[in-house]
């Protein structure tokens, strides 16, 4: 996909979904929401690197925000993922929930938007 260089946001699930996706280019400048390619397991996304000193105060908070959001959404529909990634949780917590889910095994074979698995 080529993006104009007028291009200054993609939205929230702007191409979710978007299987057939495989590559795309943005300008530095392109402020992209956590979610816009949300499940496009098969994009290859370039953006090159902004110089952080050059950005704005306000372009530096939207930017913190963006990841401080992302961040917490990752593992959203992926129960284990939360689980694991809590780092105050014990064995005796973890139990129940292994005891319970009827397909652990799957559920550990699950990656995140990052591609991690537990």
């Amino acid at each position: 996909v080529y993006f104009p260089k007028s291009l200054q946001r993609i939205g929230d699930l702007a191409f979710y979904q978007c299987h057939s996706l495989i590559s795309a280019e943005l300008q530095p400048t392109v402020q992209v929401h956590d979610e816009a390619f949300y499940h496009c397991f098969t994009l290859q996304l370039r953006q090159p690197q902004v110089d952080i000193e050059n950005l704005t105060r306000q372009q530096k908070v939207q930017r913190s925000r963006e990841s401080a959001r992302y961040l917490q959404v990752r593992n959203d529909g992926l129960p284990i993922h939360k689980i694991c990634r809590d780092t105050d949780i014990t064995q005796d917590q973890l139990q129940p929930f292994i005891s319970s889910n009827n397909n652990i095994n799957h559920a550990l074979q699950q990656t995140d938007e990052l591609g991690m698995t537990p």
